[in-house]
């Protein structure tokens, strides 16, 4: 059996380097979430290739929300 890719995840060095790759890729920066530390995640997806940048904290706070998948669950 060939061995394929499903599944590509590579860190870039700067914000600038990704913007770089989604634009020659031809797909958008998304916000994928905080460090827990404060940072911010960026990423952009083209096929099975993602890459991402962790930029370094700015001050602001990102609230860390879980969500229980049994609230609202009816029948209770």
């Amino acid at each position: 059996m060939r061995r394929r890719t499903v599944c590509e995840i590579r860190q870039v060095a700067s914000m600038t380097e990704l913007r770089l790759w989604a634009r020659v890729h031809g797909t958008r920066i998304r916000w994928m979430g905080a460090t827990t530390d404060g940072g911010e995640i960026w990423g952009a997806t083209r096929g099975v290739a993602t890459r991402v940048c962790v930029t370094p904290p700015d001050g602001r706070v990102h609230p860390i929300v879980w969500r229980s998948p049994f609230e609202g669950a009816p029948g209770r």
